[in-house]
């Protein structure tokens, strides 16, 4: 099995090619209009995270061959939503094929990420821990204008460690 297969076994319009992000990336074939899928992922299940991962719930996390490849922006083309088991990525802008690269916020992916990293995509270089980094150094600019694609369980936990009622949090859903 090559690379491409990995992504593109259940995501037929997915394809891995070289990314101006960082190694190699998830395209797509076809134009993915603003708010429509891009592709769903089923994996293999952990209790801890780890450099592969996304949090589905608090002590749940998903990995497979497909999560290799979403490289991380600051400013990503799509939004992760979780659905039972499985995620599913959303376009939170156009899509054009095989031009685009699919990327995530990896701050709205998981609340405490395994291995912290500078982005590449920003000047100066954002420090990417995870959503609780975010709230411990209180980038409320930057929380602001992920609040609407962090998971909801990273908001909940979010939410529980600062002591803020959750009922009294506006929230976009």
């Amino acid at each position: 099995m090559n690379v491409d297969d990995y992504a593109s076994d259940t995501n037929s319009c997915l394809v891995v090619a070289p990314s101006k992000v960082n190694g190699l990336g998830l395209f797509s074939r076809e134009e993915i209009s603003k708010g429509h899928i891009v592709g769903r992922c089923n994996g293999l299940i952990l209790s801890t995270p780890n450099k592969r991962t996304i949090q589905i719930e608090r002590r749940r996390h998903i990995t497979s061959h497909y999560i290799d490849f979403i490289n991380h922006q600051c400013r990503p083309t799509t939004c992760v939503r979780v659905e039972g088991n499985s995620i599913a990525l959303y376009a939170i802008e156009y899509i054009s094929a095989r031009n685009d690269e699919i990327t995530i916020d990896y701050n709205c992916s998981e609340y405490s990420l395994a291995e912290s990293f500078f982005c590449r995509c920003c000047r100066p270089q954002n420090h990417i821990c995870g959503y609780s980094h975010l709230i411990e150094t209180s980038q409320t600019d930057y929380l602001r204008r992920i609040e609407q694609f962090a998971l909801p369980h990273l908001l909940e936990l979010g939410i529980n460690a600062k002591g803020v009622d959750r009922h009294s949090a506006d929230r976009p859903y």
